[in-house]
């Protein structure tokens, strides 16, 4: 047993890298419109001014984060650890403030409960922190939580990051279902996690 939820930790946290083709894959992605994701036939809805954009934006948006040199390297740092993933994955950024932000990519179907969901946050928890520590910025588990919905299973794990006065609330998803999965990383300076979105995603 004590395999297997070991197995499973580094599967999750990987972004489920060992189960994917490397090179170029067809998108499983589709119908992108301004302030809404949909995948697979579900939608999130984003708060008013997001807007999808290329990595290639992102890094120019961020080169005009002069103030805030040490949150703009962690957004670089970010983008890299999804794109090193090497699965489908989109970028939606606020057009007021490019600090507010959300990747989502594609992951397989892991089966989990809530013993399994628990070693997983704890596992990405102490992750974050050592993170943190290379970062050299304050980390702070907020929380941790596993929902159910008809469909679909939640793993949750929402913590803040801060530096001097600076600070910064970030939360991360694993959605498994049937009919696949996703992953979501939310970073903004204004505590919005999207929980309810994500909750009707998973459950239609």
């Amino acid at each position: 047993m004590k395999k297997i939820l070991l197995l499973l930790t580094v599967i999750l946290l990987s972004g489920c890298q060992y189960f994917t083709t490397p090179g170029k894959q067809k998108s499983k992605f589709s119908g992108f419109s301004k302030n809404t994701i949909e995948f697979r036939k579900n939608t999130i809805m984003l708060t008013k001014g997001y807007e999808k954009t290329s990595p290639e934006e992102f890094k120019v948006r961020l080169d005009s984060l002069t103030d805030s040199p040490k949150f703009k390297k962690i957004a670089l740092e970010e983008l890299k650890k999804i794109e090193d993933k090497n699965v489908d994955f989109q970028l939606f950024v606020d057009e007021r403030n490019v600090e507010n932000y959300v990747f989502i990519y594609a992951t397989d179907y892991f089966q989990l409960d809530e013993h399994r969901a628990a070693t997983v946050v704890e596992a990405l928890s102490r992750q974050l922190k050592d993170e943190a520590l290379s970062q050299e910025v304050r980390y702070k588990r907020i929380h941790g939580r596993f929902f159910f919905t008809p469909t679909s299973k939640i793993v949750k794990l929402k913590y803040l990051k801060g530096y001097k006065l600076e600070k910064k609330y970030q939360a991360e998803y694993i959605v498994a279902s049937r009919t696949g999965g996703i992953g979501l990383l939310i970073s903004n300076l204004e505590n919005v996690d999207f929980e309810n979105s994500i909750k009707r995603l998973a459950a239609k």
